[in-house]
């Protein structure tokens, strides 16, 4: 029996987890849980690109394809909701990795919060070009939410120019962002609406393009993901295309209760006084902490622990993997999993020889 797309994307997280989170851990990653727990896993396994990548999952469907890996013997369970690959589930992943490319450019935890805002703005703003050059004024709007509508009335109107000189700027941006030989730029185009000219939905591009649904999915995201890497480093190369995405909305925020922690912490108060003050355990905090070292880059450490302690704890995670905290702990006895949990998550994208 083959391997299905979701089915080694599902591996592959499972291996990389190696059974020391629970099944549901890959449901919240793919549903984009704002907790410090999901957001911390991401980091620390390094699955960041399916944060919130396929919020359509249920916690049954999940579990459903989980019990089936476990028929077919590639997972086996050893404790609760807590599973690892077999010898036959490593082969069997391989064959898929070597089946699948997998997204190269995907980014959830980057992009989770600007895809469908632009998408919506996107195929709205080339609708409208596209009728308006053609003389048609009368049509059904691709998207139905007012604040879209409105927001592409009015940034149609900010360009102040010839409908046509837009549509043509429009197309020359979307011809150049999109083109990229490591992905598929028409899985993109077969969605677009617009005159006399209506998008496939999801399910009728997938079954155009003959992808398994979840696979058209991905590699559908892995474009637009593209996009947003060339349009935001080339600014003004794209001006239409990045003006589509508010700069509001290209920051990862903090979760409502870590923002009040740092809040605190920029006031000067330490862990133990803010955890008085918001009467939360110092162990909550401590996670607040460690989710502000992964949101912001410019953030100081260097107050939370010792510059000895931070090098040994490096090296220790250079030695083993920088997931394995237990290991970590066992060569520097005297770190806390806090201090761990925090230098990894201040250096943990390094790559290590």
């Amino acid at each position: 029996m083959g391997i299905k797309y979701l089915e080694t994307v599902v591996l592959s997280i499972l291996k990389r987890i190696n059974g020391e989170r629970t099944i549901y851990s890959l449901f919240h990653l793919f549903q984009g849980k704002r907790s410090s727990q999901t957001i911390q896993d991401a980091h620390l396994y390094k699955i960041t690109p399916y944060f919130h990548t396929y919020p359509s999952v249920t916690r049954d469907g999940l579990e459903k394809m989980i019990n089936r890996l476990q028929h077919r013997e590639l997972v086996e369970e050893i404790a609760e909701k807590k599973v690892i690959l077999t010898e036959k589930g490593e082969e069997t992943l391989n064959l898929g990795l070597s089946e699948y490319s997998f997204p190269e450019y995907l980014n959830g935890w980057k992009y989770h919060q600007v895809t469908d805002y632009f998408w919506e703005r996107l195929t709205l703003l080339i609708q409208v070009s596209s009728n308006l050059i053609n003389h048609e004024r009368s049509f059904i709007p691709v998207r139905n939410k007012r604040e879209t509508l409105i927001w592409v009335k009015q940034y149609i109107k900010q360009q102040n120019e010839d409908r046509y000189k837009l549509a043509e700027r429009l197309y020359g941006e979307l011809i150049s962002a999109l083109n990229n030989e490591k992905t598929r730029p028409e899985l993109v185009v077969l969605r677009l609406t617009g005159f006399k000219k209506i998008g496939l939905t999801t399910m009728q591009a997938a079954e155009f393009t003959g992808l398994e649904p979840a696979r058209y999915h991905f590699e559908f995201l892995n474009c637009l993901h593209a996009m947003f890497d060339r349009v935001l480093e080339n600014e003004q190369a794209y001006p239409l295309l990045n003006g589509l995405i508010k700069k509001a909305e290209r920051n990862v925020p903090l979760t409502i209760s870590t923002d009040k922690t740092y809040k605190l912490m920029q006031k000067g108060y330490n862990l133990e006084e803010i955890s008085a003050a918001r009467n939360l355990k110092q162990s909550t905090i401590e996670d607040h902490v460690v989710e502000i070292a992964l949101s912001i880059k410019e953030f100081n450490i260097d107050g939370y622990i010792l510059q000895n302690k931070k090098e040994r704890i490096l090296q220790a995670a250079q030695r083993n993997s920088a997931k394995k905290l237990k290991q970590i702990k066992e060569q520097v006895t005297d770190a806390s999993y806090f201090e761990i949990r925090l230098v990894l998550a201040k250096y943990g994208d390094m790559e290590w020889s």
